[in-house]
């Protein structure tokens, strides 16, 4: 649900996009909301406000996520007369999204009497009592080779034609009401602005068939892994050893760590990230203290340091000849053990968050031979394994 999203901060902080109201513009309908630092002055021109006649309304009860006990969320969409595909609604046409804090339903099931009631904009962004909604904000959700942007809480969007994206006008100030007509439609009337500076009328009557989805998260789940079957790293032979030291400053000289990239020749691996198109293994060890990325890798078998809740990896797993597990849940600037497999665009064909097996290094003076036996995160884990070698240093090639 989209409480666990919020952290308690000012709502009138400017960072916040509060809109400031003074004594002669206080919220009055008919009255323009004017941009900071402006006034009328006898010079302002008042935007007519738009009304928008939304004729179709979503309804998802959420329920209570466990942060407030006083309050069951739900979410409101109104449209107005839109072809809807795939869930989204294509333009052109106005919708209005409201994530509500309502009265707690005692069933904690979608029962949509306790809906009815007036609503306010909430104290502050910790606030999720009854009778208030969550205010607008954009949040970011990070994908396999992307990261997303979308609108989170109470917005507007004005749609234009053919299209789905849209620019969110960012609500978090003004006043609505729910009135149950008592006949099974309800009454939904409001006004609420935005980052925009506009008032966003709205009012809509019929009936609501509400969705429940209580204990789902609204945050999309992105696996850790994609990969459907066992991945045999032949043709790599593009390479990369990067020390990055003592990464988690222990500052105590027990262990140092190096990054080993091997990947397809298409492969770019001269930049702070890897880039281009094809299959490539990253693979993060711990080695001695002592060890010399010119010298290349110890020697040794390697076995799995794997991570806690939280992301952490125990104290008594940084040391030497141990694997780092794939952080989870980061793409972007993914750390750890990972497999990856990359189309021209950039976006992650296939991929797989590695979490078990082990690495065999022998050394013949500077030439490698490297036994890859590692398995990913998947309930039922794929095998990646290979065997890598050099005729000396590792090196980009």
């Amino acid at each position: 649900m989209h409480k666990n999203l919020k952290i308690v901060l000012p709502l009138l902080a400017a960072a916040m996009i509060a809109v400031a109201c003074d004594d002669d513009n206080n919220g009055v309908p008919g009255e323009p909301i004017l941009p900071p630092g402006e006034s009328d002055g006898g010079g302002y021109e008042e935007v007519e406000p738009e009304r928008p006649e939304y004729v179709n309304a979503n309804l998802v009860y959420y329920g209570n996520d466990g942060v407030s006990e006083s309050s069951d969320g739900w979410v409101l969409t109104l449209y107005t007369d839109m072809t809807v595909e795939t869930g989204y609604p294509v333009g052109p046409g106005q919708m209005l999204s409201i994530t509500i804090n309502a009265t707690p339903s005692p069933t904690g099931k979608p029962s949509i009497e306790y809906l009815a009631g007036d609503y306010h904009m909430p104290l502050n962004s910790g606030d999720f009592s009854a009778g208030t909604y969550i205010q607008g904000e954009m949040y970011t959700i990070e994908m396999p080779g992307e990261t997303i942007e979308r609108p989170d809480g109470t917005f507007f969007a004005d749609i234009p034609a053919g299209e789905t994206k849209f620019d969110a006008d960012l609500l978090r100030e003004g006043t609505f009401s729910i009135a149950d007509n008592g006949d099974g439609t309800f009454t939904v009337d409001g006004i609420l602005v935005g980052h925009s500076y506009l008032k966003r009328y709205f009012t809509y009557t019929g009936e609501f068939d509400p969705v429940n989805r209580a204990g789902e998260s609204t945050t999309p789940n992105v696996p850790n892994s994609n990969l459907t079957g066992d991945i045999e790293l032949a043709g790599l032979t593009k390479s990369r050893l990067i020390d990055r030291g003592d990464y988690f400053f222990l500052g105590d000289e027990s262990y140092r760590l190096f990054l080993l990239y091997i990947a397809e020749p298409s492969v770019d691996l001269s930049g702070d990230w890897p880039s281009g198109e094809g299959r490539l293994l990253r693979l993060e060890l711990f080695v001695p203290w002592t060890a010399d990325k010119a010298d290349g890798i110890p020697a040794g078998k390697y076995t799995m340091a794997n991570r806690v809740q939280g992301g952490g990896i125990p104290r008594a797993d940084i040391v030497p000849f141990r694997i780092v597990e794939g952080y989870p849940d980061v793409f972007e600037y993914n750390t750890g053990t990972w497999y990856q497999e990359f189309a021209a665009d950039g976006s992650w064909v296939n991929y797989g968050r590695v979490t078990g097996g082990t690495v065999d290094v022998a050394r013949n003076g500077d030439a490698h031979t490297i036994t890859i036996n590692l398995t990913d995160c998947s309930n039922q884990a794929h095998s990646i394994t290979g065997v890598w070698t050099t005729d000396g240093p590792i090196s980009i090639e």
